[in-house]
């Protein structure tokens, strides 16, 4: 028989996110040796309705009537509230804590499936991505792009690619602005000095109105393509910059691929097409030539040889995955199609390879994957979609 109060302090550390890997494998041999852990698992992990939950399970337990066990647990507990001496109080009634503990989270689990049953519906599938997008301006107005356009021309005026006006602006001074894309959407740019962007799904990039000086920077987060045009002052090539949280990339004209999600644990992938770049991290500088992919992330840098195929293939409107990891390749779809994602604990690792036009359902894009063994539900949970993976 299991330890209560050691599984009630594991379960609460992976709540707060202070688990360690090792504590976290016990607690996974743990859910596979009782399904009721493995079930209470799944709902301590769907971490973003656990506490409202929670709470709302409690507020309604305080008017149902206790089970016997429950009640004589805590007439125990609370009688020696009385009797024990403060100063020991905590470590002798751990035990019970930890079983009123269990019990109760025993209960709520019940009460969450009841209750996700009343508040979820299975939804048969979800359409691809759009072009959409937004801009901010400096003085704070929000613009919405069209989903009808295919990109837009961001300078001094604010214009489709077609020619049609969006917006006059202010020519004095220059002016920052960030232009981002929900899940769900993407959108092509062009800026003032004629480099093309392609911005992924759920992507901001911050530029200038124009460039100016002996240098053109502009800020991402998230996924871009760049195709960088080359500008000379004086004889002299004028560098382009891209700063992400954790790297500069520093080029003078050229092609690649920039990845720099927040969600990524800090990594950041940048792949050269053609051209020439250099990474630029803390006081390290790392140059790049075509076919070669440098990873930057707090544990440091390095380069390798790679494909560019897979990692553009986005822009070209296709997933492309080659042995990429199921959470990964989890994360990618998420983005494009926007829901959430949970992975049962009993699913093994696996590695998919798949090429997939971007434009298809997410229904056929699942269907194509299930040949690698996973299946799969799609739910509607309050205003988020949900797609639960699992053997």
């Amino acid at each position: 028989m299991y330890d209560t109060s050691e599984i009630a302090r594991l379960i609460k550390k992976k709540i707060e996110g202070v688990i360690t890997p090792e504590e976290l494998s016990e607690l996974n041999e743990l859910a596979k040796k009782y399904p009721s852990i493995g079930s209470l698992l799944l709902i301590v992990e769907d971490d973003h309705t656990l506490l409202e939950d929670t709470a709302m399970y409690l507020s309604l337990s305080m008017s149902q009537e206790k089970t016997d066990r429950q009640n004589r647990l805590l007439e125990n507990t609370l009688s020696k509230i009385h009797q024990r001496p403060k100063v020991t109080l905590f470590r002798r009634l751990l035990p019970y804590v930890a079983a009123v503990c269990v019990l109760s989270l025993s209960a709520l689990m019940y009460y969450k499936l009841e209750l996700k049953k009343s508040h979820t519906a299975i939804i048969e599938d979800l359409a691809p991505g759009t072009n959409r997008a937004s801009i901010t301006l400096s003085d704070g107005r929000v613009i919405e792009l069209s989903q009808d356009q295919h990109g837009v021309v961001l300078g001094d005026q604010l214009q489709y690619e077609d020619g049609t006006l969006i917006q006059a602006m202010d020519n004095a001074e220059v002016a920052y602005a960030t232009i981002a894309t929900p899940k769900g959407g993407q959108y092509q740019i062009t800026l003032s000095d004629g480099t093309k962007v392609w911005l992924n799904a759920d992507s901001k990039l911050i530029y200038p109105s124009r460039f100016n000086g002996d240098s053109r920077v502009v800020e991402l987060e998230g996924e871009a393509f760049f195709d960088v045009s080359t500008i000379a002052k004086n004889g002299k090539k004028t560098p382009f910059m891209v700063k992400t949280a954790l790297q500069q990339v520093e080029v003078l004209g050229t092609q690649f691929n920039l990845k720099a999600y927040a969600d990524d644990q800090g990594d950041t992938r940048t792949t050269l097409v053609e051209g020439a770049v250099s990474l630029h991290v803390a006081d390290k500088i790392l140059p790049l030539i075509p076919g070669e992919q440098a990873v930057s992330s707090k544990q440091g840098l390095s380069k390798r040889k790679v494909d560019v195929g897979p990692y553009i293939a986005w822009k070209d409107n296709q997933f492309v995955f080659e042995e990429i990891e199921l959470r990964e390749a989890l994360k990618i779809l998420s983005r494009w199609y926007d829901f959430d994602f949970s992975i049962d604990h009993t699913v093994k690792p696996i590695h998919l390879y798949a090429s997939i036009n971007r434009s298809k359902s997410l229904k056929e894009v699942l269907n194509i994957l299930e040949s690698s063994g996973i299946k799969f539900r799609l739910e509607r949970a309050g205003e988020r979609n949900k797609l639960l993976i699992f053997n």
